[in-house]
């Protein structure tokens, strides 16, 4: 794999496609999710708009998928660890430095 997900973002993938399958049924979840792991794929190749989220944790960076937003740091080998993918409308700055 070309990055590493963190367990506090796999805790919050599976919250995402149990709401999405609930809200929107089991097609648009599988829609949903693949769109999340396309973002995390085009982090590793460095296609996305990255905002440094550094004051907020350090060596943090941030980049939008649809209503979503993946948060991740560069590892010294030059993978991207995903470290939590939150709602926007959450409280950001709470939730990372809870994880």
């Amino acid at each position: 794999m070309n990055y590493v997900i963190k367990k506090a973002a796999l805790t919050d993938l599976k919250e995402i496609a149990r709401y999405t399958r609930k809200t929107w049924g089991r097609d648009q979840e599988k829609v949903y999710i693949k769109g999340i792991f396309d973002c995390f794929e085009k982090i590793v190749t460095r296609e996305t708009f990255n905002v440094d989220f550094s004051h907020i944790k350090d060596g943090c960076f941030k980049c939008k998928i649809n209503h979503h937003l993946v948060f991740f740091r560069w590892l010294d080998d030059g993978r991207p660890e995903i470290i939590r993918v939150l709602h926007e409308e959450m409280d950001i700055p709470m939730q990372l430095v809870k994880s």
